[in-house]
């Protein structure tokens, strides 16, 4: 088994719909081994994260952090996500409550 680091969401500004910012290759397994999240702007935003299944989609089975409030300008740890592991086709998936407004930052190990 090869274990390589890597940086698994590069910095992505969330929408307002959960959308994907990683999926695990297939023949991988993938562990979170941080995860920050960053309001950029004036005023407080809020910002909910899933790990989705392979073939699944976000919903409350699969929520790790639900509406975490981020004041202006701060930056938080996403505790529930790390030491996750996704399964090969297994997806970080997250929202925010207001547009282009939180940036997300994820590193991980992928296995093969």
């Amino acid at each position: 088994m090869a274990t390589t680091p890597k940086r698994l969401v590069s910095g992505s500004q969330l929408t307002t719909s959960a959308a994907t910012y990683y999926t695990a290759p297939a023949s991988t397994k993938t562990r979170i081994s941080a995860f920050t999240a960053t309001n950029t702007t004036a005023g407080a935003v809020t910002v909910t994260v899933y790990l989705v299944p392979s073939g699944g989609s976000a919903d409350n089975t699969n929520k790790v952090a639900d509406v975490v409030s981020l004041a202006a300008n701060e930056t938080k740890a996403i505790t529930g996500a790390i030491g996750h592991v996704l399964e090969a086709a297994g997806t970080i998936q997250a929202l925010a409550s207001a547009n282009t407004s939180i940036n997300i930052v994820v590193s991980g190990y992928e296995i093969v």
